[in-house]
């Protein structure tokens, strides 16, 4: 029992990391308690049927656990005494399928596997945490079992777990808001076509995100090679490592404050790269080769705004909604935005001169603005709206 109640503790919170979570932990339960199947269902509160299910059965078990599960929740469930809603966190509970009412009988015979089941005892345990994720536990012993009910140990066995489960719970919950977040975060940086690299104490890329692949693709000028991230240009790679160099510093200090290194890097086809060295946050408990101290910011300087094409269709639909513009006036300021003249828009959109002036007064006035200066720095401050 001790033996067994020491390696299911660790496979318990090893579980919260696991790409299917909690699928060893299932299978060492079943194991323990010499279970023909072990169930572990995770239901996210109101999620509409983006429960997690993992299963653990016998070699050789061939029956579709999960759509004995589905099926269970449309047709049983409701009517199941000791369905999640009606447990308390860390409740046990047994059941008996041959002393259970009618109707299970009648939901396991319209599944046709009523003789294939060979349920003889479940044993069900309830978790939740104090974010809406509630979880329960099945252990099912077979009719061909030699002992086929659980005894007071079994029972005691999960209770003295049932601690460590609501813990590991909180800490899975707790994991997943940080992965929403992370992925929040990272999605903000990639919508602004911001590349970003992260680099350890060795000056080692530990991660590079969308954008910045992206921009490495297209500039021959810039690679990563042998985990560094290497310029050709002799010039800006000096640049690059001092800076590297003063960040990485800056940030070992008592109250370091710095505003970051700022590196150019043109000469390729006219075009123009900024990168911007910043010093990661210092977090005094996370050390290591994974740990980030450094943040490499790129952003292709030249690159075409492609929210500010007057050709662009949501562009021309979110400025007329954030601004209240009609489609032509719209269309006329996204022009002026991107540096065409009155004269000019009023080619390209095919209206007269006149007509576009009569527009830009109304579009002036909508906006609070004055002039077409004042209109670029508008849609400018507007740009995360537009991409």
């Amino acid at each position: 029992m001790n033996n067994n109640f020491s390696t299911l503790v660790g496979l318990v919170y090893e579980g919260i990391a696991e790409v299917v979570p909690w699928q060893r932990f299932a299978e060492g339960l079943r194991v323990a308690l010499e279970a023909r199947n072990v169930f572990v269902t995770l239901h996210h509160a109101d999620d509409g049927g983006s429960d997690v299910f993992v299963v653990a059965a016998e070699p050789g078990d061939d029956i579709d656990w999960a759509a004995v599960e589905s099926a269970y929740r449309a047709e049983f469930m409701e009517d199941d005494p000791f369905r999640p809603s009606c447990m308390e966190p860390g409740q046990v509970a047994l059941t008996e399928p041959s002393r259970m009412a009618s109707r299970s009988h009648v939901f396991f015979e319209h599944l046709g596997i009523a003789q294939r089941l060979e349920i003889a005892q479940s044993l069900r345990i309830c978790i939740a945490e104090p974010g809406g994720i509630r979880c329960w536990i099945d252990v099912i012993r077979s009719l061909q079992h030699p002992d086929p009910l659980f005894s007071p140990a079994d029972l005691a066995l999960m209770r003295e777990l049932s601690p460590h489960l609501t813990r590991a719970l909180e800490l899975y919950a707790r994991l997943k808001r940080q992965e929403t977040e992370k992925a929040i975060y990272e999605s903000m940086v990639d919508h602004f076509a911001l590349g970003c690299i992260l680099l350890n104490d060795k000056r080692e890329v530990i991660h590079i995100n969308r954008v910045a692949s992206s921009i490495i693709d297209r500039w021959p000028g810039i690679t990563i090679a042998q985990k560094r991230l290497t310029l050709t240009e002799r010039v800006a790679q000096v640049a690059l490592n001092e800076a590297i160099g003063k960040v990485i510093s800056a940030r070992c200090q008592v109250e370091p404050v710095h505003a970051g290194e700022l590196v150019r890097l043109g000469g390729c086809q006219s075009r123009l790269m900024g990168l911007l060295v910043y010093p990661a946050p210092l977090l005094h408990y996370y050390r290591g080769g994974q740990a980030p101290c450094a943040v490499i910011y790129l952003s292709d300087l030249t690159a075409h705004l492609e929210a500010f094409r007057p050709t662009h269709p949501p562009s021309l639909s979110r400025i007329g909604q954030l601004f209240g513009l009609t489609r032509q006036e719209a269309t006329l300021a996204l022009f002026l935005a991107y540096g065409n003249t009155i004269a000019e828009a009023a080619q390209q959109m095919g209206i007269a001169e006149t007509a576009a002036r009569n527009y830009s007064k109304k579009i002036y006035g909508k906006m609070g603005i004055a002039s077409q200066a004042d209109l670029i720095r508008l849609m400018l401050r507007s740009i995360s709206f537009l991409r």
